[in-house]
């Protein structure tokens, strides 16, 4: 669950544009009514809504906003949202809908009684997110505390390119036209939508063992570092932390004696942007597994990498104790939105 307000706004329009458009205030509910239909916000700032929004407005007299805020975001209530919903391809929601929802409306001390519960568990999963973030900043700060900026490596390391010390590879993809290469399948398959973290622990897909000896993919060791070479995910890095094999948009840096794989997340992380600019195609960035092999980085010695490495394992295990909270937080919110709501 996100945000339940909305204070700001990306675009705005002229004064003679009021006309054409619906006017909202603060203190006015508004909800999503196609893609991504039931979404509900409670406005703190005055200003207008597309045809894509719904204002609902009044709700003072019988509801605290924010109580409805939570009924609306309830999983049963986005069920009947998800039935009453038309449109083909894009289901989508009216006013005549929405304004046919039944919905329960306790005495305002009971609502008031909700909000304050499950405020305070939102609040407490809203502190761990932001302890989450600051320990991100810890560990990008310690790596150039350690190293210094990679691009403009001013402590003076040795500069060497990826294929001078390591060994590379891309993956393929089987034939979505042979069942038998994915039906079953064992093996883990990483696809470059899934270069997202840090740490790349499973995969969505699987693929089989013919399969794999009938494409190009190839199997890749724990700890080989994995970049997103296509598309909106390009540049993006990954640890690979068990045995798995790729698509053909990601190449894969084998772990070897001269670098520390956490060193080298951190290091292409920084280098993003420059492998963007050199990248081919103008829609759809392209970073060929040439363009990663001839990159070129500073290389320290390989016992400050490792030093670095398990001051940025312990993050990871106190980022993996927080995500464990939030995950744990998360269970109780759903579990007491069930209760008042179902």
């Amino acid at each position: 669950m996100g945000s339940k307000y909305i204070t700001s706004t990306k675009e705005k329009i002229k004064r003679e544009g009021l006309k054409k458009t619906r006017q909202v205030f603060k203190g006015d509910f508004i909800l999503s009514n196609s893609m991504s239909f039931g979404r509900p916000y409670i406005l703190k700032i005055d200003g207008c809504i597309h045809d894509g929004w719904l204002a609902i407005k009044g709700v003072e007299r019988n509801f605290i906003p924010d109580f409805l805020y939570y009924l609306i975001s309830s999983p049963q209530t986005y069920q009947t949202f998800e039935k009453l919903a038309k449109g083909g391809v894009v289901n989508n929601l009216n006013s005549d809908l929405v304004k046919s929802i039944v919905v329960p409306i306790p005495p305002m001390e009971v609502q008031e009684e909700i909000v304050a519960e499950l405020d305070k568990i939102n609040e407490v999963m809203a502190d761990c997110r932001e302890l989450l973030r600051t320990l991100d900043s810890l560990a990008q700060s310690l790596f150039y505390d350690y190293f210094g900026d990679p691009v403009t490596n001013p402590k003076g390391w040795e500069i060497k390119s990826i294929q001078s010390f390591a060994k590379t590879t891309a993956g393929g993809t089987p034939s979505k036209s042979h069942p038998e290469y994915y039906e079953n399948g064992t093996i883990k398959w990483l696809r470059s939508g899934e270069v997202c973290k840090m740490n790349i622990e499973d995969t969505e897909l699987r693929i089989t063992e013919i399969g794999m000896q009938n494409s190009s993919a190839k199997a890749v060791p724990e700890n080989s570092v994995a970049v997103a070479m296509y598309g909106a995910t390009a540049g993006q890095v990954g640890i690979i932390r068990c045995a798995m094999t790729l698509n053909q948009a990601i190449c894969a840096i084998f772990p070897n004696n001269v670098t520390n794989s956490i060193y080298l997340y951190f290091c292409l992380t920084s280098l993003k942007n420059n492998l963007l600019k050199v990248a081919h195609g103008a829609a759809q960035p392209n970073i060929s597994q040439s363009i990663i092999k001839t990159t070129k980085l500073p290389v320290p010695p390989l016992q400050l990498q490792e030093e670095f490495a398990a001051r940025i394992e312990q993050i990871e295990e106190q980022k993996k104790a927080v995500e464990e909270t939030i995950s744990t937080l998360q269970t109780l919110l759903d579990s007491r939105m069930d209760y008042w709501f179902n």
